[in-house]
């Protein structure tokens, strides 16, 4: 591959949905991380997957829990999606969420989410491709968070 960002250029041609994956450590710190790197792989088993950069802050932390959450955003949620974004470790501070009984932090008033127990971790390139098992779900009836060729979209 000659040139990266041309490439990357090309790949922001195809639309995707905003999601932050969620998930805690044994101490109870949350962690999230935005990704647009999100798919279903298979109805039976339900199973989804998501990809992590190796050089991501909390990369242990995601290769290391059992439990985590994909909380896909709506349109109105594009704060979350930019905060989540970042490298800090203080990023839920003034952010509306909850804990389920798994301690993974879930983001209130999401599009969806998902709760995966981890089902496979497979490296790849620059990234690690983590697959879930979908143990629990619920959705509603928003408006998604879309993304596309570099910026956040709606649906019109």
């Amino acid at each position: 591959m000659q040139d990266l960002k041309k490439f990357r250029q090309c790949l922001s041609k195809f639309a995707t949905g905003v999601t932050v994956v969620t998930c805690s450590n044994e101490r109870g710190d949350c962690f999230g991380i935005t990704a647009n790197s999100f798919s279903s792989v298979s109805l039976e088993p339900p199973l989804v997957l998501w990809n992590i950069a190796k050089v991501s802050n909390s990369l242990q932390e995601f290769l290391q829990t059992k439990h985590f959450g994909i909380n896909i955003l709506t349109a109105q949620q594009k704060k979350e999606s930019q905060t989540f974004a970042k490298s800090e470790h203080n990023i839920f501070n003034g952010i509306d969420y909850s804990v389920n009984e798994h301690n993974i932090p879930l983001l209130n008033n999401t599009l969806a989410h998902l709760i995966c127990r981890t089902h496979a971790i497979h490296e790849c390139g620059d990234h690690y491709i983590i697959v879930g098992e979908v143990t629990a779900y619920q959705s509603s009836d928003a408006q998604p968070l879309l993304f596309f060729d570099g910026s956040y979209q709606a649906i019109q």
